[in-house]
């Protein structure tokens, strides 16, 4: 990744415990290469939007009445401190924070997303469009003038060495013309302004300017921005199916966490108001403070926040809040919840049968009946049920990046069945270190959950032989792997294949046994009976 969007830990940094409000960085143990003597040969990924001001829950519940009662002690000029207090900065403190700005991606956030595209044409490029793609019409950049668009009179004078390069610019164009997509290439997002702010600034760092667009929303020809309507229930269950699900609520999870607050909290308010007279630290300012940590980390340009000094929280006392995130995230879209499984499921559903088509020849989804719809489905070896109305039907492409809300990218991991909690305990007065649910290597801003097609070489059966005169050309074997911010994760029912992949045609039975237990959306979204 980009030196300028990887976040690069000492031994010990708080941000690496801020789960959902922290700066991308990848997750431990991410190794992006794939294995040895495989390429990848399509992907889709949900991507978690950039960087905001702050969530308005958030900010309405924790940060706003702590820099409200910290405005009003600097009006009353009340606010006293101890020598080198670590507090003290909160005399001249302006929260960044206000009611005009949350849910707004900050500019550094776009920087990281755009940062972000360009990670991904370094990684996928051959995925994407060609460069070339529309380049003719913006080679001079508009306008003419001299020596550009209106330039044939110059010809003769112009050196061999220009000449060559007319040329081969005109070959790149002919053949990049070969490779033009019928359709455009698809970006799709969540319709909110922070996931589409999000997405322009990524297609801005994925593609030349020539296809980009005004403002990275594509030019159309080669590259299209779709805005996925939220509460869209035509989009197989749409980007953001926690909106539309009746059963779904924010609210579990965070009894647990107030609990483990409780636990390990009153002891930093005893120890913070002695650095301070003049204002009266709460206990809720505790999750506030390492709150502000995160977000004006994200939203400063220096990417520098007083609230993460480790003067004034200890590196337990931000473990901690890393479990009180985990508390919550586990019990409203982790496997404490219900319905976690289900609105993840839809994803799962839509980017596997893309997948699976890839390479195949064009076609819509017809449903498993008749005889077009068996002959698909003995094609694919799938039992898929097809998604109702899925993004780019007719598979013109091999890049699928969904650009969504916090919420889905932990409910597609439940639907996939990793990280699973269900043999653990998440007590609420001890944290286990060793737990498997960490929403902070899932959750920062950008975070995302990736399925990879891969294409490898079959290692030689023992016994084999070649002729020494024609060697025998290597055999290709297909399969998946799933990762986490760049980190592999193994199936827990299929992870044979290399670097515990999971062979295709095995994934694609995994993900229908998944959708038997979980495919009901309807169902299980049905607001509760009071």
């Amino acid at each position: 990744m980009s030196s300028k969007l990887l976040v690069v830990y000492r031994a010990f940094d708080p941000l690496d415990h801020m789960s959902g409000i922290a700066p991308y960085h990848d997750a431990p143990n991410a190794n992006i290469a794939p294995p040895d003597s495989c390429a990848v040969t399509a992907a889709t990924f949900l991507i978690r939007h950039t960087s905001i001001y702050a969530n308005d829950d958030e900010w309405e519940e924790y940060m706003a009445p702590f820099a409200e009662r910290v405005k009003k002690a600097q009006k009353a000029g009340t606010l006293r401190f101890s020598d080198d207090s670590p507090l003290a900065f909160l005399q001249d403190w302006e929260c960044p924070i206000n009611d005009d700005n949350l849910e707004k991606a900050t500019e550094p956030g776009l920087e990281d997303a755009y940062q972000l595209g360009k990670r991904f044409r370094d990684l996928y490029g051959q995925l994407m469009p060609p460069k070339n793609l529309g380049r003719k019409k913006h080679r001079h950049h508009g306008g003419k003038g001299k020596g550009k668009s209106d330039d044939k009179p110059l010809r003769k004078g112009r050196s061999a060495r220009t000449r060559r390069n007319e040329r081969r610019h005109a070959r790149e164009e002919r053949e990049a013309q070969l490779k033009k997509p019928k359709v455009p290439f698809k970006v799709w997002s969540a319709s909110s302004g922070r996931d589409v702010d999000t997405s322009k600034a990524w297609v801005r760092g994925a593609f030349p300017h020539w296809q980009n667009g005004d403002d990275g929303e594509g030019d159309q020809d080669t590259i299209k921005l779709i805005a996925v309507p939220n509460k869209n229930k035509d989009w197989a269950d749409s980007l953001t199916p926690h909106k539309i699900c009746d059963a779904f609520s924010k609210e579990p999870g965070k009894p647990e966490a107030q609990t483990w607050l409780e636990n390990y909290g009153p002891p930093v308010v005893e120890r913070l108001n002695k650095l301070v007279d003049g204002l009266e630290i709460e206990l809720n300012d505790v999750i506030a403070m390492q709150m502000l940590c995160g977000y004006e980390t994200v939203i400063r340009e220096d990417r520098k926040s007083a609230f993460c000094s480790n003067k004034l929280f200890q590196d337990d006392e931000f473990r901690a809040f890393g479990y009180w995130n985990d508390l919550h995230y586990h019990a409203f879209v982790g496997y404490g919840s219900k319905v976690a499984p289900y609105l993840g499921a839809q994803w799962l559903n839509v980017s596997t049968h893309n997948l699976l088509s890839a390479y195949a020849p064009p076609h819509r989804h017809p449903k498993h009946t008749g005889f077009i719809g068996k002959l698909v489905a003995r094609l694919f070896k799938s039992k898929l049920p097809p998604p109702s109305l899925p993004p780019d039907a007719t598979h013109t492409q091999l890049l699928f990046p969904y650009f969504t809300h916090r919420e889905e990218p932990p409910v597609a991991l439940v639907a996939l069945g990793l990280w699973n909690t269900t043999t653990e305990q998440l007590p609420t007065d001890s944290m286990p270190k060793d737990r498997l649910w960490k929403t902070s290597h899932l959750l920062p801003f950008l975070g995302h959950v990736a399925i990879e097609r891969l294409s490898c070489d079959r290692q030689p059966q023992p016994g084999s032989t070649t002729s020494f005169w024609r060697p025998s050309q290597p055999v290709k074997d297909e399969f998946v792997r799933v990762l986490v911010n760049g980190a592999p994760q193994k199936l827990g029912e299929c992870q044979d294949g290399p670097g515990g992949s999971c062979a295709k045609d095995e994934f694609a039975r995994f993900v229908e046994r998944r959708l038997e237990l979980y495919g009901d959306f309807e169902g299980a979204c049905q607001k509760p009976q009071e």
